[in-house]
């Protein structure tokens, strides 16, 4: 059900399946979801294995999570920034944090 959740959140931020940062922050989403812990060190216990899932490297994974985040501030920063609780570009551990958290909040 989260994974429902975690697209609807997507799409109303303005980001659509076209970019690989799409999948790539679900399926990170997903993760850190499963273990928080994840988000300590992305570099290396997060991003390798979302690069297996989504066939690319660790460093195509960070560039794509980064490019994704930006394309959803350029459609709506007040909302990221209100998502995030930050007022510039939010980093790759603040946005999946705060894209985790609002898609639990929902379900309870």
């Amino acid at each position: 059900m989260i994974h429902r959740e975690l697209e609807c959140k997507l799409r109303s931020l303005g980001l659509t399946g076209c970019y690989q940062g799409y999948s790539c922050l679900i399926y990170a989403a997903l993760l850190v979801h499963q273990d928080p812990s994840t988000l300590e060190m992305p570099t290396k216990l997060l991003y390798p294995e979302v690069a297996r899932q989504c066939h690319l490297t660790p460093g195509g994974v960070d560039q794509a999570i980064r490019t994704a985040i930006q394309v959803c501030c350029r459609c709506d920063l007040n909302r990221v920034a209100h998502l995030c609780g930050t007022t510039c570009l939010p980093t790759a551990q603040q946005f999946l944090t705060a894209l985790v958290d609002s898609c639990i909040g929902r379900q309870r």
